[in-house]
């Protein structure tokens, strides 16, 4: 931990108009159990949103330390180019939504369509931070978890 005092930065300034939700195509993913891992490709410029429709899932990034348990609800998203490796989380079956775009400044973010939405709790695994980046200067991917 540093010691250091440093100044507040200031606060972040809000858009003065609401932002317009993004129009996605949502894909359903089944994951059955003790199925092989499932690799997911993004390219440079892409956002990868990825949401639990049921189940568990873990999820894990080239590149990144930090793997990620998401329950049904929660919702994770990547800046490409990334390869997302995912896969159902112990003996059940699990379904992901997940729908890529172009990365769009102040856009917000529609849930992916679900039977029925649930509360959403803290992400990933339990040794990550919350929201996940390399050091600045760093190339490779940047990630972000919702409970939105």
């Amino acid at each position: 931990m540093n010691s250091l005092n440093t100044a507040t930065p200031p606060s972040p300034t809000l858009p003065s108009q609401a932002a317009e939700p993004l129009s996605l195509q949502w894909n359903r993913q089944p994951l059955p159990p003790l199925q092989a891992v499932q690799v997911l490709d993004f390219r440079a410029g892409d956002i990868a949103l990825l949401e639990v429709e049921h189940g568990r899932v873990w999820v894990t990034c080239d590149g990144l330390l930090e793997d990620y348990f998401l329950d049904a609800g929660q919702r994770l998203s990547f800046a490409g180019p990334v390869r997302l490796r995912v896969s159902a989380e112990g003996r059940r079956p699990a379904r992901l939504n997940w729908a890529r775009h172009l990365a769009v400044p102040g856009a917000a973010y529609p849930p992916a369509p679900t039977a029925a939405p649930q509360a959403l709790a803290a992400v990933p695994h339990a040794s990550s931070p919350v929201g996940c980046s390399l050091p600045p200067g760093a190339a490779g991917p940047v990630c972000a978890v919702s409970a939105a």
